[in-house]
């Protein structure tokens, strides 16, 4: 009978190459991680396990030995196995081998040989893309002295013939929005449209908010429209922060229009967006448009929070309207949004600066009953009242009680007190009040120093006349 054999197989020597540098692969990675080979004898060791198994190191077996250098703290031993791929191997090495050293070299601090890697890569038969590039970038940007080597990389990229893109110029915008090189950025941007590219929504976002931190209003203003022409729109954050550059700077109705501007753009706004121009209007006392605003929050169903009830009630205390302010107290406890320690420290602010101190005690005692504690303010808030309205002694008495809770008012209101109490005959309770400064290491100034001395000489003049009218 006939015996039936297979055709032999077109693929089989393949099959053994692959599966012998399988074997040689586990061979190699056996000897170094468990025999803990010396790290000067990687590359042989390396070569000779592939040998055995008659084949070449592949470039998966490459990347480990790359991989345990680095992990192990070995960087000094890859510069010779990256000559011996490019003098003695040919093979082709993925461009993944070589952003993952980058990356490691970033890791280690060792920015320039990241930098000589990537200029390396096609004498070892790789070609750099967009991919390696912003691996390089990405490194040099979290380094001061990396930063200094973009410029260079930039302007040797075109002879490798890699082509920038949106993401190359997302990296090197970022970096200069961070470094407050705002004016860099946008002349950056300028120049996507040249590399085929254009800047995107993620990126006008970027510097528009970076404008708004570092910037005057003039230059976020052009900005802002700029990328509204490139069709473009902020944000409902974008546009916070664009309303409280114009607050900042006291332009609180162009503020307004910014917020009229987002309604039209059908960007809703926030009670954030709310509460910056109710407090632009109130610092400029524009308590009018107070009123109006806050009435708009509420027809257009924004619910006020703490923010907005604090600037409105501080709003009809600089009107003089107490009533009103201390009804509007009352509203926030029934709207589910309970006063803190800053809304009452508003009231008693308010009171004091019209000499109400009774109100303003009976304000401070309310807050206490509903459990909340006295802050640095509210002692600071009672004593300068007090002070002003020449309760000498009463300021005293505060003073006294918030030292020991650790309230310390800053040198100035010491002084003044001590003026005051020396001026007004309390002579021990000033000295009281200057050992309590040289006990926490704050110095007297002169004033002080000239009232004591004043008050002794006085002191010892009157002793004199009363003794020279016994004697005579």
């Amino acid at each position: 009978m006939r015996s039936w054999k297979w055709p032999p197989s077109p693929y089989r020597g393949k099959w053994d190459q692959s599966f012998g540098e399988l074997q040689a692969f586990e061979t190699f990675k056996k000897k170094l991680l468990r025999e803990r080979s010396p790290a000067d004898n990687l590359l042989s060791l390396l070569i000779d396990c592939f040998k055995s198994y008659e084949s070449t190191p592949n470039p998966a077996a490459y990347s480990f030995a790359f991989s345990y250098l680095f992990r192990h703290r070995l960087v000094c031993h890859l510069p010779p196995i990256l000559d011996h791929l490019e003098k003695v191997e040919k093979i082709d090495v993925p461009e993944r081998i070589f952003v993952d050293i980058i990356q490691n070299y970033g890791r280690a601090g060792m920015v320039q040989d990241a930098v000589n890697v990537f200029f390396r890569m096609p004498r070892i038969r790789c070609t750099p893309s967009v991919i390696s590039l912003n691996a390089l970038l990405l490194v040099l940007c979290k380094k001061k002295e990396g930063l200094a080597l973009v410029r260079d990389v930039l302007v040797k990229t075109p002879d490798m013939n890699v082509r920038l893109e949106a993401s190359t110029f997302w990296i090197l915008v970022r970096v200069l929005c961070r470094n407050g090189k705002l004016g860099s950025a946008v002349e950056l941007m300028n120049m996507m449209p040249l590399h085929g590219c254009n800047p995107d929504e993620r990126m006008y976002s970027l510097v528009l908010r970076s404008l708004c931190r570092e910037a005057g209003s003039a230059e976020v203003m052009d900005f802002l429209e700029e990328m509204r022409n490139a069709s473009f729109l902020p944000g409902t954050l974008e546009y916070n922060s664009v309303i409280d550059v114009l607050v900042r700077e006291g332009k609180v109705n162009d503020a307004y229009n910014v917020l009229t501007r987002m309604k039209l753009d059908g960007r809703w706004p926030d009670v954030v967006s709310y509460n910056r121009i109710l407090f632009g209007f109130d610092m400029a006392n524009n308590f009018e448009k107070v009123d109006d605003l806050f009435d708009e929050m509420l027809l257009i169903g924004l619910c006020p929070d703490r923010v907005t009830y604090n600037t409105y009630i501080n709003g009809l205390c600089n009107q003089g309207e107490f009533e009103r302010a201390c009804r509007m107290v009352k509203c926030m406890e029934r709207a589910g949004c309970n006063p803190d320690i800053e809304t009452f420290n508003i009231l008693i602010a308010g009171y004091m600066k019209i000499g109400e101190i009774r109100k303003a005690r009976e304000v401070s005692s309310t807050m206490c009953r509903k459990g909340l504690q006295w802050n640095s303010q509210t002692y600071t808030i009672l004593l300068d009242g007090l002070h002003s309205k020449g309760q000498i002694m009463e300021a005293y008495q505060l003073l006294m009680e918030m030292l020991p809770k650790g309230f310390v008012p800053g040198p100035s209101r010491f002084n003044t007190l001590i003026h005051g109490l020396i001026e007004k005959g309390h002579f021990p309770e000033a000295i009281e009040i200057l050992m309590e400064m040289i006990s926490r290491s704050v110095a007297p100034d002169a004033r002080s120093w000239r009232s004591f001395i004043d008050s002794l000489q006085l002191s010892y003049l009157e002793t004199s006349i009363c003794l020279e009218g016994i004697v005579t």
